[in-house]
């Protein structure tokens, strides 16, 4: 499995882990025009949103760092309140901002929160998370004989 499916995979299962009896956590669907909001409350979306890459830290070999954002769209039926978009931003950014995922080397943190709208009677909003993983050249097999036997000298 590639390292960016297990990073979406784990931001869900993390925010299904806090809120998964009071919203509905998922990725964010293929046909987002025909997205149908089936829980009572609200969902938060789960997607890959960028990834910007370092100069290789190596010469022989490509070793980059990798700055990854990660949008999530909170999709809610109510606005303000208890059970609206707005009283689920802080906890959905707290319970984000300093966890590690897997593959990455720095804490998950926030980078914004926006406004995107309301339609018919749904509301919506993104935040964006920032972490990093490193990005490693694939190495093949090394070409030319294999050493087969070795031979150490006494160096007393």
């Amino acid at each position: 499995m590639s390292q960016t499916l297990q990073l979406l995979d784990a931001v869900v299962a993390r925010l299904q882990e806090q809120f998964g009896k009071a919203l509905s956590v998922e990725l964010f669907p293929e046909n987002p025009k025909g997205y149908r909001l089936n829980h009572p409350t609200g969902a938060v979306l789960v997607a890959f949103g960028s990834s910007k890459f370092g100069g290789s830290a190596a010469t022989d070999a490509v070793f980059q760092e990798r700055n990854l954002v990660l949008p999530l769209t909170l999709v809610f039926r109510q606005l303000n309140g208890p059970k609206g978009v707005i009283g689920y931003l802080d906890p959905v950014r707290d319970w984000l901002t300093g966890w590690t995922p897997p593959h990455c080397d720095i804490a998950m943190a926030p980078v914004d929160e926006v406004f995107i709208g309301q339609v018919n009677g749904v509301w919506q909003y993104t935040q964006r998370f920032a972490t990093r993983a490193i990005q490693l050249q694939q190495m093949g097999p090394e070409s030319g004989p294999r050493l087969t036997r070795t031979h150490f000298e006494d160096m007393t």
